[in-house]
């Protein structure tokens, strides 16, 4: 029984891995952090938040969130879609203002601005973005959730729960981690140098968007449910 849920696992996870959209991100954040080592706090990030989740659903808290949520807004509906809206539009005007203000920078000196990118993605933001962007791809991720449901059919103790899943996750951040390595091997050649200066010329804006994308999204969710 354990063999077959180790192969399962490792088929799984390595399928859950092949995701090009993770890897579009890392190497663009790799371009925008001065010590190159702060990536590994987006791969930490989005491990701690597969693992968590996975165990969370695996154990049905996160059905429990739900309900608590669901229950919150049936009985408090009004305060809390205006908290909701409230946030949205905060972050939508922090959004703009970023992006206003990176535009005027990149008229003043392209150059400059670049040079001053790398300073603003501190470590605690790239350990959040890897929970953002590891938590939005779980709603995607259905060889995650065929092996939480393969798992949980079998009724095992807590640690080998914790292990397999581990394990999931390990190997699902497995080619972020030799991506790093390879990307830093790799600094100075002619192709990395290409990819920078391409990667080089958005990176400024990737922080600013992202932000005022979820400030639409809360603004949108919260303005329907109030209508």
């Amino acid at each position: 029984m354990y063999w077959i849920i180790l192969g399962t696992t490792i088929t799984a996870s390595f399928f859950d891995s092949l995701n090009p959209s993770a890897v579009a991100q890392q190497i663009l954040l790799q371009t925008m952090v001065k010590n190159k080592r702060h990536v590994l706090f987006f791969i930490l990030g989005m491990g701690i938040t597969n693992l968590l989740m996975g165990l969370a659903v695996y154990y049905g808290i996160a059905e429990w969130i739900s309900r608590l949520f669901g229950t919150l807004e049936r009985s408090y509906p009004l305060p809390l879609y205006l908290t909701e809206l409230t946030g949205g539009i905060l972050f939508i005007l922090l959004g703009v203002r970023l992006i206003i203000k990176t535009k005027r920078c990149a008229e003043v000196s392209l150059q400059e601005e670049h040079a001053k990118t790398p300073a603003r993605i501190t470590r605690f933001s790239l350990f959040i973005l890897g929970i953002i962007f590891c938590g939005v791809e779980l709603t995607s991720a259905l060889p995650y959730f065929g092996f939480l449901a393969m798992l949980a059919g079998y009724d095992l103790d807590f640690p080998y729960v914790l292990g397999y899943t581990f394990l999931y996750t390990f190997i699902y951040v497995l080619p972020l981690i030799l991506l790093y390595f390879g990307y830093n091997k790799l600094r100075g050649t002619t192709l990395i140098k290409k990819i920078e200066n391409l990667l080089g010329k958005i990176s400024s804006y990737v922080i600013p968007v992202a932000l005022s994308l979820l400030g639409i999204l809360l603004a949108a969710h919260s303005a329907v449910s109030l209508i």
